[in-house]
């Protein structure tokens, strides 16, 4: 009884006075907004950054390349080793559990043409465990396979970005394309790699160019079983120092103790940058949070000095009520939903406008910008706290006023 003759007060109070009260509203709607569009926004750029991250592939990876030794030992044995191969990556795969994979691989510098297009581009010669360590898929046809590998078979797995400008809206896969002075039929085309947010050169030139068996291409042009890079997934991330060593040993033996080999622990590097990625975003998130929250504070200002006004305008109301019987709580519970009923409508619009805000924000990313439910839960919950702290001085006055005090006012 008492809270229903409280909201039906506040709201003959709030359509009597409607400037005031839209003036009083527009700092918690403000407030609401921001926090709700900030949140939302870092949570939307951790989804993007995460996720470009995560289509690299390289979480787990440890590039093997293939380096001039530089000690004089090593100078004066290299002719003991035979240098990376392709045998070494079936090897370091069957002779440790910690590596779940590895695929050699080689590249050269080709123009690819179709009709009357052609660019020059990167071709990747390797094995399908090429798409197995780097999480590789396609949006079209298939991957490389073993039997195109024994078969070396002439054909090739194009980029996402070079089928675009190569193609244009024709379909690629069953095409013939020229690569140098040789054929290859089109039989797959590879998922975009990384977003707008996240890529790396490695990836970005594998989109741009073409993907080939790495038999077809040491028949093509020739090189031998030596390879430049052995590409070397980790079975378990946690454990990557420990594979570093392994790896490197075991490389060691199998090249007759002669280091001409280097090993980057890119997976490592990954790691501590996500890290570095995640301490920045938790700063960004803390500030841009309480910038928004100062709106939501001078809302609560606007709440206080709105009640005030009120008491002062509704003394002999109050003097009034309490002289038929009302108690001290009775005028405590009417102002202090006035304070609550009050924010959690700026609130409620805040949130409308910040949905408005975020559907045009969103363009502007790949994923959208979907509102967050934590940003909403936060959002509202603060500016009601904030209603409710500033509704409690003046609540709490005008509970504490006798008749006469209230009445001679």
């Amino acid at each position: 009884m008492v809270i229903g003759e409280s909201l039906r007060t506040t709201l003959t109070e709030i359509w009597a006075h409607k400037m005031r009260s839209l003036l009083t509203l527009f700092g918690v709607v403000l407030g609401t907004m921001a926090v709700v569009t900030m949140v939302s926004l870092i949570e939307a750029v951790k989804v993007e950054i995460w996720s470009g991250i995560d289509s690299l592939g390289l979480r787990g990876v440890l590039f093997v390349s293939t380096e001039t030794p530089t000690s004089n030992i090593d100078i004066k044995r290299s002719h003991l080793s035979e240098g990376l191969r392709q045998e070494d990556a079936a090897g370091l795969v069957e002779a440790s559990d910690q590596i779940s994979s590895a695929a050699p691989v080689s590249y050269t510098q080709q123009v690819i043409a179709w009709g009357d297009a052609s660019q020059s581009i990167r071709i990747t010669a390797t094995t399908p465990q090429y798409a197995v360590v780097f999480d590789r898929r396609v949006e079209k046809g298939r991957y490389i396979s073993d039997l195109d590998l024994k078969r070396k078979r002439r054909v090739t797995v194009l980029g996402h970005f070079l089928v675009e400008e190569l193609f244009g809206s024709h379909d690629a896969v069953g095409q013939w394309v020229r690569i140098g002075d040789h054929r290859f039929e089109v039989i797959g085309i590879g998922e975009r790699v990384g977003n707008d947010m996240i890529n790396d050169g490695w990836s970005r030139r594998e989109m741009e160019g073409a993907t080939i068996p790495l038999t077809t291409m040491q028949s093509i042009y020739g090189g031998g079983d030596r390879v430049p890079l052995l590409m070397v997934k980790a079975a378990d991330t946690d454990k990557l120092s420990e594979l570093f060593a392994h790896l490197k040993n075991r490389l060691w033996r199998q090249h007759n103790r002669v280091e001409d080999f280097d090993i980057e622990n890119v997976a490592q590097e990954i790691l501590e940058a996500e890290g570095q990625i995640d301490e920045q975003l938790r700063g960004w998130t803390i500030v841009l949070f309480a910038i928004s929250a100062i709106s939501l504070v001078v809302g609560g200002v606007g709440i206080f000095s709105v009640l005030q006004i009120s008491l002062a305008e509704r003394l002999y109301e109050i003097g009034l009520r309490k002289s038929i019987g009302a108690e001290d709580r009775d005028i405590l519970i009417q102002f202090l939903v006035e304070a609550i009923f009050l924010s959690a409508i700026g609130a409620i619009i805040g949130f409308l406008v910040a949905v408005v805000v975020c559907a045009f924000a969103g363009q502007f990313f790949e994923a959208g910008l979907p509102i967050s439910g934590f940003a909403v839960f936060l959002a509202i919950i603060f500016a009601i706290s904030i209603g409710l702290v500033a509704g409690i001085y003046p609540s709490l006055r005008a509970a504490r006023l006798t008749p006469v005090e209230a009445l001679a006012g």
